[in-house]
């Protein structure tokens, strides 16, 4: 896994050699310390890319799913560039594949995320429930974004992120699930991660959805194409499998456009008592003063009546 920097070093500590590899282990906290404390203070405010070199941790990130290989390769020095990029929180370990970003790209990604960790709990209304740093894993082929992943340290969080090259990331949807936190109900889940992404790149291809979507006029597509207990999910309580990807996509869409009905409805507290209590039935007539069932009706009648686009 490792380069050959590190190679012989690695070889040389193996065994019951553990007072070296904890040596080795504080050098880095000491070096990582001074990146800390002198580089990111000295980097003038303005500057358009604030991040430098972040040193090797020979740390592994926990065990969590079946990604688990494809991030331990992407840690590789041998495959990756590592960077720190200073934040509020403690700041942000990015992992980015090799040759995949330019310098400028690296600068739009860096500000991209420093103004998500300013801005996704502004319009969230809630503090972030994460503090310290977190890692965010770039690479151009492998799995989909997700937010949640471990870290490259033991106990970190981390987000996984495709399509920055192309200008299609969903880095604002994912944060808003790596900062925002989420519930027991998955369609308000991804409703309110969609809906923040909308509101900080409004009209911007992201992931699947392609630029300038609408999610009502796609809910009303949905609603017309899907039995009644599709649109039974919307809002629910609950996780979902789906069949396949298009309906996936339209299960996507329409939690986007009943999010939207929702914070219509009530402020985004209201709408985060509603998730916080899994999209129970009884939460959503405690937060607006109405049945889950006269809110999905009427958001669904609005959708309806929508004139189809050309």
């Amino acid at each position: 896994m490792w380069n050959t920097v590190f190679a012989a070093l690695l070889v040389s500590i193996a065994g019951p050699a553990t007072a070296q590899q904890e040596a080795l282990s504080r050098a880095f906290d000491a070096a990582r310390a001074r990146t800390f404390a002198s580089d990111w203070v000295s980097i003038p405010p303005g500057r358009p890319s604030l991040r430098v070199f972040a040193p090797v941790e020979l740390s592994e990130p926990d065990k969590f799913d079946s990604n688990d290989g494809f991030r331990r390769n992407l840690l590789d020095p041998a495959n990756s560039d590592r960077w720190l990029v200073p934040t509020a929180q403690g700041g942000i370990l990015l992992v980015v594949e090799k040759g995949y970003l330019d310098a400028a790209a690296l600068d739009r990604l860096c500000a991209d995320l420093r103004e998500a960790v300013e801005a996704v709990p502004r319009l969230t209304g809630r503090a972030p429930r994460l503090r310290g740093r977190f890692t965010v894993y770039i690479y151009a082929e492998g799995p989909m974004s997700e937010a949640d992943v471990p870290g490259a340290r033991p106990g970190e969080k981390g987000l996984m992120l495709r399509f920055v090259k192309e200008g299609a990331d969903p880095l604002f949807h994912e944060m808003t699930h790596l900062l925002a936190g989420h519930g027991g109900s998955q369609s308000l889940n991804e409703g309110i991660a969609d809906w923040i992404q909308s509101r900080l790149r409004p009209g911007r291809s992201s992931s699947f959805m392609p630029a300038g979507i609408n999610p009502h006029e796609k809910a009303r597509e949905a609603l017309a194409a899907y039995p009644p207990a599709f649109r039974e999910t919307i809002g629910a309580p609950g996780y979902y499998r789906w069949s396949g990807e298009t309906i996936r996509f339209d299960f996507y869409y329409c939690s986007w456009s009943f999010t939207d009905f929702l914070l219509r409805q009530g402020d985004m507290a209201r709408f985060w008592a509603v998730l916080e209590s899994d999209g129970k039935p009884e939460a959503y007539l405690a937060a607006y003063g109405r049945t889950y069932d006269a809110l999905r009706a009427d958001w669904a009648a609005e959708a309806e009546a929508l004139e189809p686009q050309p």
